[in-house]
């Protein structure tokens, strides 16, 4: 197609200069597709990324969660088997309860989830000995400062 017009341009006598328009118009208008390609590529492994940060956010069970709490308790304040098996029980009751109060689709009820949550951290306190509960309460502190910090709401990651 390209070797006509050509042919044609020479036997017209067409100068150089318009022969050279003619390859950078050709030039132009692939890059200009080269380019459109490459950030509708870009574009899209952005939406594939965005699409799975969503689905990896804090869905986690309540058993998975329970564990969690009682694992970084156990760190903190040296339980014993004793109690890290009565405050994982606790604090699966409690997380149990929560879930089924809340209707999917819905933000949970605040009220009810901040009840649940001193009632745990009373059950919680029960177990404990004076100087675990010490160290308990400097623990929950800690974690509220570094909430508001950070512009989280509610007082326990766990919930």
């Amino acid at each position: 197609m390209y070797g006509n017009i050509l042919t044609n341009l020479n036997m017209y006598k067409i100068k150089p200069f318009v022969l050279n328009s003619f390859y950078q118009l050709k030039r132009m208008r692939t890059m200009k597709k080269l380019i459109f390609t490459t950030i509708l590529f870009i574009s899209m492994g952005t939406m594939v990324f965005a699409q799975k940060d969503n689905s990896k956010k804090g869905h986690k069970t309540p058993e998975e969660k329970a564990k969690h709490l009682t694992d970084v308790l156990e760190k903190k304040l040296t339980l014993t088997a004793d109690q890290k098996t009565k405050i994982y029980a606790i604090s699966l009751d409690g997380l149990k309860q929560v879930k089924a109060s809340h209707v999917e689709g819905q933000k949970p009820d605040k009220e009810k989830v901040k009840a649940e949550l001193a009632k745990r951290d009373v059950q919680i306190s029960a177990v404990l000995n004076d100087s675990q509960r010490k160290l308990y309460q400097d623990w929950k502190a800690e974690k509220m400062k570094s909430m508001k910090k950070h512009g989280k709401k509610g007082s326990d990651k766990t919930q």
